[in-house]
């Protein structure tokens, strides 16, 4: 179900929002603990519910909400939901891009009062300043999916609000849950934010729903009209400069001749844009590339490609794309950007980012559908299935609601986590080098770090 609105919200933290939840963050006078009923009432604030990452993670994790926890979506933006997201309802501000409205703060905040929640959970950097601004006293948590903002490529007033947020992170959220280790390393070392609230709980998907298809494969390439020798690359994601299409497009450009066609999807992603094109058309891959736009049929979609290609330049933290490759057992290559070392199923699968001799090199390397990559989904999938994810997330958001720390998962030793899912500055000496310090495939690995038995951030003390 869903609510439209048609103004935006923005506006200041407030330092009222800052009441302590009794599980040790934030100042002031500590809440009387508080019994969670059997049904627990989560509002998400999200910037919107179109194609994204994130937006597909909330979506998973409404739709596979325990019978007892009833969710509900204030969206800042009056885009149309692009997935499933169960019986959750949604109300949408109907914001453009930027503009501010307290006339539709108003409206947020009597949505989230007549909702009641026993917690709110804000969404990027957008959701959670929203958030942060609907119910003074309800227990808040931040959620945050990208690692770096570069200032040429990011927008002055998500700088601006990221960079407040973390002179606010240690007494306005009670907790801030990061979906990779890398995210939270940078936003704590460069972007100040609180290390006590942080947690680390990684992206999940559906590893059964995106298990590998041979009718789809065969279905969809026919309908494409590639034959069984062509080696079919996909790129998925929206047209957008951190997602860089061009190194994609440089890269490929420089392999040579072969049976290859890049497949292309998400928003932007079609035959008719005109930037798209003319990249085409400079590295002469017009007649080899099949741009499909948005696409619902991502399992089958996956099914059919034979080699999956992120080459994001910055910002990505956990791509969810690429779990749910691995959950399909399609072979990754990425650069070396977040947590998508975690990816691969070896050095010679990353790249640095925008470099397109380096990533033509390890498209190369590839074995399309290799054994390799069934590898790697088996490593991924304890901590990675959306199930997992659910379970530690309604945890949280229990342990949040009743003030009760006894409920919230405990996190794993590094030593527990290095047994659990080894490390890769061990398996990748190589190319955790090549990283530098702090951005090594072993710093990423440390994401893996929810199970369903608890939270494991290495090193972490907490």
């Amino acid at each position: 179900m869903e609510q439209s609105d048609p103004s935006m919200v923005m506006g200041r933290l407030r330092p009222d929002l800052g009441c302590d939840s009794g599980l040790g963050f934030g100042v002031g006078a500590s809440r009387p603990a508080v019994a969670v009923p059997d049904g627990l009432r989560v509002l998400h604030v999200v910037p919107t519910v179109d194609q994204g990452g994130a937006q597909k993670l909330l979506a998973d994790l409404v739709s596979h909400a325990p019978p007892w926890a009833t969710h509900r979506i204030i969206a800042l933006t009056g885009d149309p939901p692009f997935f499933e997201f169960g019986a959750a309802e949604i109300f949408r501000l109907g914001l453009r891009r930027g503009e501010v409205s307290f006339q539709a703060l108003s409206r947020a905040r009597a949505q989230a009062r007549a909702f009641a929640p026993h917690a709110v959970h804000g969404w990027l950097y957008h959701g959670n300043l929203l958030a942060s601004l609907l119910l003074p006293g309800v227990p808040l948590l931040w959620s945050i999916h990208n690692t770096s903002l570069p200032r040429a490529d990011t927008a002055w007033l998500t700088r601006a609000i990221a960079r407040l947020s973390g002179m606010a992170s240690g007494w306005v959220p009670h907790r801030i849950v990061y979906c990779s280790a890398d995210a939270r390393t940078l936003h704590e070392r460069e972007l100040g934010y609180a290390a006590a609230p942080g947690r680390v709980i990684p992206n999940g998907v559906d590893f059964a729903a995106f298990a590998f298809s041979q009718a789809a494969r065969d279905r969809l390439r026919a309908s494409w009209g590639l034959g069984p020798a062509e080696v079919a690359i996909g790129s998925i994601g929206r047209w957008d400069p951190q997602k860089d299409h061009a190194t994609v497009a440089a890269a490929l450009a420089l392999l040579p001749p072969g049976p290859r066609r890049w497949v292309v999807a998400g928003t932007g992603c079609e035959a008719a844009n005109p930037d798209l094109a003319a990249l085409l058309g400079r590295h002469g891959l017009a007649g080899r590339t099949l741009a499909l736009g948005p696409r619902q049929d991502m399992p089958a979609l996956l099914s059919a490609l034979d080699l999956l290609v992120i080459g994001s330049a910055y910002g990505e933290a956990m791509p969810v794309v690429g779990l749910e490759a691995a959950a399909n057992g399609l072979p990754v290559v990425a650069t070396r950007v977040g947590s998508a070392p975690l990816l691969v199923a070896g050095p010679e699968l990353l790249a640095a980012p925008r470099h397109p001799a380096d990533l033509a090199r390890a498209i190369a390397a590839a074995t399309p559908r290799s054994q390799a990559a069934v590898t790697v989904r088996e490593r991924l999938r304890p901590h990675c299935d959306i199930a997992a994810t659910t379970r530690t997330y309604h945890r949280l958001y229990r342990a949040l609601a009743g003030n009760d720390r006894s409920t919230e998962l405990r996190p794993r030793s590094g030593d527990e986590y290095n047994r659990l899912a080894g490390n890769d500055r061990n398996r990748y000496p190589a190319a955790a080098r090549a990283m530098g310090p702090g951005r090594s495939a072993g710093a990423a690995q440390t994401m893996l770090t929810s199970t369903p038995e608890g939270l494991a951030v290495k090193g972490s003390g907490r």
